[in-house]
């Protein structure tokens, strides 16, 4: 059987997906549906919800391959044995991409585990009428831990993922690429139509390069949302958080998954989004003007142009700049915020900011609550490094006293 996760938008403006049979994708299929709906929604995100059912169906496709009915077989108060939990988890963990025997990251698979027991526990309490009798509860809480056990517990070391993160930066080449971009923004192009999304392409990397926002905010930021210098202060750009916005018309949405906040901008950076704005932008057939309109929209042809840049047009764009630009192989947009809190954590030692203050600081630019612990991770890389100077001071002293 194969089943396909189609996306709607409500009047509202919220997200919501469902799981169809792609035989019959008039109707929804009954119990996702109704576990979403009651035990996902209320607490998720549409992103969280769409991982939720990317995972159930997966066990739908099992249930298919291994001719097994789990809701049938839960009211008769028959449950996964010990080889089908086994079995189950493995084709959680199987790579949809890729080669025949690929498996997906551990992180991922640990999320996929932990949302299959959720919704296999669900699944029975829902279908058995008398699951509150101790056996059956017992019985059910016994496949749910069962099911948990799956987990890879050596998913990796977190302290070196946390040193990894506290590290990552741009490689010099790459740094230089964008640079040289940022000043020359259309080097190599020859024909008239590809300017304008050269343009766009570039000024949404130096936006990120610039602030550290995520894509989601990016993608998200409006014309109001622009705000330029004057009365002394500098241009800066507005984030809000933007869940459900009626006006987007994109089924997957960016959103803003940090909190609201201000981000000053370079003047150079604030003269080419005039420039886009006004000179590139403007010229794109069906697209709007008021404040409500998003500032980086699809340039080619068709039904979508003029609208909301979607991600995958984002990530397109960038690849085709890598085919240019061979240095930019290794940029994406998240190791541009990573490379964002490096060159802050570096400022930040330069101007000898207390450790408290640079973490606030950080917090509040990043969108992070106070006592992040995104923010403790990026400040390893000032205390470790503070340790190594007191550490040399230290070994000197074993150097012999020159007479």
């Amino acid at each position: 059987m194969i089943y396909t996760t189609k996306t709607f938008i409500a009047n509202n403006g919220e997200r919501f997906s469902q799981l169809h049979e792609a035989d019959e994708p008039g109707f929804p299929l009954f119990y996702p549906t109704a576990y979403i709906l009651r035990a996902v929604r209320p607490s998720a995100t549409h992103e969280t919800q769409k991982v939720h059912l990317a995972v159930i169906k997966r066990i739908c496709e099992w249930e298919s391959s291994r001719n097994v009915d789990l809701a049938r077989n839960f009211q008769a108060f028959k449950f996964l044995s010990a080889v089908q939990i086994d079995d189950l988890a493995n084709y959680l963990r199987a790579s949809k991409l890729g080669h025949k025997g690929d498996v997906i990251s551990s992180p991922k698979y640990n999320t996929y585990v932990v949302y299959a027991a959720g919704y296999l526990r669900w699944l029975a309490q829902e279908v058995i009428t008398d699951s509150n009798t101790r056996d059956i509860r017992d019985a059910v809480e016994a496949q749910h831990k069962s099911m948990l056990s799956k987990k890879r517990r050596k998913a990796g070391s977190k302290s070196a993922r946390e040193q990894r993160t506290a590290t990552a930066k741009l490689p010099a080449e790459a740094r230089n690429q964008l640079l040289d971009l940022f000043d020359k923004p259309f080097e190599d192009l020859q024909q008239p139509q590809d300017f304008g999304p050269r343009m766009r392409n570039v000024v949404m990397l130096r936006v990120l390069y610039e602030t550290g926002m995520r894509l989601g905010e990016l993608l998200s930021l409006k014309l109001k949302h622009f705000i330029e210098s004057g009365g002394g202060d500098s241009a800066y750009l507005d984030i809000e958080r933007n869940h459900n916005d009626k006006v987007d018309s994109r089924l997957n949405q960016p959103v803003a998954k940090t909190t609201g906040r201000r981000l000053p901008i370079s003047e150079s950076l604030e003269e080419q989004l005039m420039e886009y704005r006004n000179d590139w932008r403007a010229e794109v057939p069906g697209v709007g003007f008021s404040d409500n309109a998003f500032i980086f929209v699809v340039h080619r042809g068709g039904r979508s142009q003029g609208k909301a840049l979607p991600k995958t047009a984002f990530s397109s764009a960038l690849a085709n700049l890598k085919k240019f630009f061979r240095p930019l192989t290794s940029v994406h947009p998240h190791l541009l915020r990573h490379d964002w809190n490096y060159r802050y954590s570096k400022l930040a030692d330069s101007l000898g900011i207390p450790y408290e203050e640079e973490r606030t600081l950080r917090e509040q630019q990043m969108g992070w609550v106070p006592g992040s612990p995104m923010s403790r991770v990026y400040n390893l890389r000032h205390i470790e490094e503070k340790s190594l100077e007191v550490g040399r001071k230290i070994a000197s002293d074993t150097a012999r006293a020159t007479v």
